[in-house]
């Protein structure tokens, strides 16, 4: 009888998401390979909000960290710092790109490096009381790069 309930309540959630499914989506999403000898790496994406009024993403969770924060980088008296921030606004009817030199994910004390080639889960929580989850591809530390040819 308990192992209905729970299904049942799984269910409800599952469902209860994927109504949310067309107000916020997630596009773009990766995170960052780690660098050799380190515990931290990053993680980007695009955030829409489809509604008619703003909505704030407040935290993250993800099993690979139980540290991750909203970060954003600023200008300071000519200095590029990085700080921690409450949240992230994504205006009503728009788009929030995390990306780098911008507001970002930082993921710290990874129990395991993240490997290129993998996938992470995530959690997103907003303020709305909305989760959405997501997989994020992790990338490698090296930018691609356009290779073309001279003919001389």
């Amino acid at each position: 009888m308990k192992n209905n309930f729970i299904l049942t309540i799984l269910l409800s959630l599952l469902f209860c998401n994927s109504a949310f499914a067309d107000e916020i989506s997630i596009s773009e999403q990766y995170a960052r390979e780690t660098i050799p000898g380190t515990t931290i790496s990053s993680a980007y994406m695009s955030i829409e909000n489809s509604m008619d009024k703003d909505v704030a993403l407040v935290s993250i969770a993800s099993t690979v960290s139980t540290r991750i924060e909203l970060h954003e980088h600023l200008m300071t008296n000519g200095m590029m710092q990085m700080q921690q921030v409450e949240s992230i606004i994504v205006k009503a009817n728009d788009k929030t790109v995390l990306q780098p030199h911008g507001y970002h994910v930082m993921i710290f004390n990874l129990d395991e490096p993240l490997v290129a080639g993998t996938e992470i889960d995530m959690a997103l929580k907003f303020d709305n009381d909305q989760t959405v989850n997501i997989k994020l591809p992790v990338q490698g530390l090296k930018k691609k790069t356009n290779s073309h040819s001279h003919k001389h």
